[in-house]
């Protein structure tokens, strides 16, 4: 056993151990496959953001990929991320190609890393959250969206970042010691 568990345990009454153990169990994978599942739509939008910056924003490969990186490592900040990304992208991006261009199609080059942006973000929203999330902690994709929403309101972005990991702890525990209850029925199966 590890070292918290012993110390959880230790405060625990003796006739609630063996739940105790189930719960803890229980949220070390599913908290092991929410990161997991971090580490999987950091690689998925830094796959689609190096193709779109390289193949149609025409930024050199080691250029894309380290510009696409950064905007996968920080689309793990709800809402502020994506736009740090898209704005940090688009502006290094222009840097990156002056001289390549004129002045007329300035507006043309900041409109295409937008779009690729915007567009790799739309796929993420719309497509990887969703399924990463849902799967990753066994709960509905709406009830996710519910969860980041009602963190963002009382905890601002620090809430939104430990939303889903919190709630995947208070779900096992509810599952574990109060699944007796109809709305822990609902929300767990």
């Amino acid at each position: 056993k590890d070292t918290f568990t012993n110390m959880i345990l230790a405060i625990v009454p003796t006739k609630y151990e063996e739940n105790t153990k189930r719960a803890m169990k229980s949220v070390n994978r599913l908290l092991v496959r929410y990161f997991g599942g971090i580490c999987i739509e950091t690689l998925l939008i830094t796959i689609l953001n190096t193709i779109g910056l390289h193949f149609i924003g025409g930024l050199s490969f080691q250029m894309a990929v380290v510009l696409a990186f950064l905007s996968g490592v920080l689309n793990v900040i709800p809402y502020i991320g994506p736009l740090a990304a898209g704005a940090f992208g688009t502006i290094m991006g222009m840097i990156s190609l002056i001289g390549t261009f004129n002045e007329v199609a300035l507006g043309f080059v900041i409109l295409k890393f937008i779009a690729i942006f915007v567009v790799t973000h739309l796929v993420d929203v719309f497509i990887f959250q969703p399924y990463i999330y849902s799967n990753s902690v066994k709960a509905h994709p709406l009830e996710i969206f519910i969860v980041i929403l009602m963190a963002g309101h009382i905890g601002g972005i620090v809430g939104m970042l430990v939303a889903i990991p919190a709630y995947t702890v208070l779900r096992v525990f509810a599952k574990e010691f109060f699944s007796k209850f109809k709305v822990v029925q609902k929300l767990t199966d």
